[in-house]
């Protein structure tokens, strides 16, 4: 009998040991989500200024790569960041996904049958961002301006076919009993699930990991990557993937996208596995975090080898002529 309760405490013991052997070599998996958009009414140097700043994180990225998951407003798809979109659906691992008609757009002041028209006509412009025989656009995610939504929000995307939802922050905004969550979890009484963005203390307050909200409270490019490096090194070796917000207006240019160059190359030197929210979201749904499990993303063309060519070309037209954003996109209650 002591001899099995030996056996026992002992077949115990290994595997402890090796879960915590595991769990220190565990890959830590990074999902970052670029939003794209501009205020309403966007001046037309505020669009070329946007769609450069869009060039600008995607190419940081792309060049090392690395993938991500972009979510561009109406208005952006609507000026020359449709080509831009097009040639990156086409041409690389990124996910297209959506959000609102404009940046800084409240969702919960709208009725049902305003944000129903504004979200389906959402999806229908990230999916035009294709070329005809060559690649489809299928859009499963979604992300509210400023975590802005409301239960309509909830009921439309239901009818969309949509995968997921980011629009939640760890510990901070979250759906009943998942304030410990960091992955995606499945919203009850919904079939999509949603997406916690990553959120780290800073001693007096705890901050979402997005670089508008760090800059909007005062906090300086540096102070940015000393968070993101803080956060990964805190989950370094634990089940918890770094999910962060950059957005273009922020991350596009100047100080703040040399913090972004930073971090990638710290998070690669650390062999951090970057990922799509779809992949992410995947491994939740199958219940395993394991990424080995996620397909090997695919060479092609590379947008930004040699000399960025058909990147250059786009982007370069924008400095020529660039139209004034149409934001005629405004539903009329009945």
């Amino acid at each position: 009998m002591r001899s099995w309760i030996f056996l026992g405490m002992l077949a115990f013991f290994m595997i402890t040991m090796l879960g915590t052997s595991q769990s220190s070599d565990e890959t830590t998996l990074v999902n970052l989500m670029i939003e794209s958009g501009m205020p309403a009414s966007a001046a037309e140097e505020q669009v070329k200024t946007e769609v450069m700043n869009l060039s600008n994180v995607y190419k940081t990225i792309n060049e090392r790569g690395l993938v991500a998951t972009i979510f561009p407003t109406q208005d952006v798809v609507k000026s020359y960041g449709n080509l831009l979109l097009t040639r990156i659906g086409s041409d690389s691992e990124f996910e297209l996904a959506m959000t609102g008609n404009h940046s800084n757009e409240k969702l919960s002041s709208m009725s049902f049958a305003e944000q129903s028209i504004m979200l389906k006509r959402s999806k229908q412009y990230v999916e035009s961002c294709k070329i005809c025989g060559k690649n489809e656009i299928n859009v499963t995610g979604f992300m509210p301006p400023s975590f802005d939504q409301n239960k309509d929000t909830y009921r439309i995307l239901e009818g969309l076919d949509i995968l997921y939802n980011a629009g939640f922050q760890a510990g901070l905004l979250f759906a009943p009993g998942h304030e410990r969550d960091v992955w995606p979890y499945k919203l009850e009484g919904y079939s999509f699930y949603a997406v916690p963005v990553s959120t780290y203390d800073l001693s007096d307050k705890i901050m979402v990991l997005k670089d508008s909200s760090f800059k909007d409270n005062g906090f300086s490019a540096t102070q940015w990557y000393d968070a993101l490096i803080g956060k990964f090194n805190e989950i370094q070796g634990k089940d918890e993937p770094l999910i962060v917000v950059l957005t273009t207006s922020v991350s596009g240019s100047g100080d703040y996208l040399d913090s972004l160059s930073s971090f990638l190359d710290y998070a690669t030197s650390k062999k951090a596995r970057f990922v799509t929210t779809a992949n992410l979201v995947s491994l939740a749904k199958a219940g395993s975090h394991d990424p080995s499990l996620l397909p090997t993303n695919v060479s092609r063309e590379c947008l930004t080898c040699g000399q960025d060519e058909n990147l250059f070309n786009i982007t370069a037209s924008i400095n020529r002529v660039a139209p004034a954003a149409n934001n005629t996109t405004q539903i009329m209650t009945s």
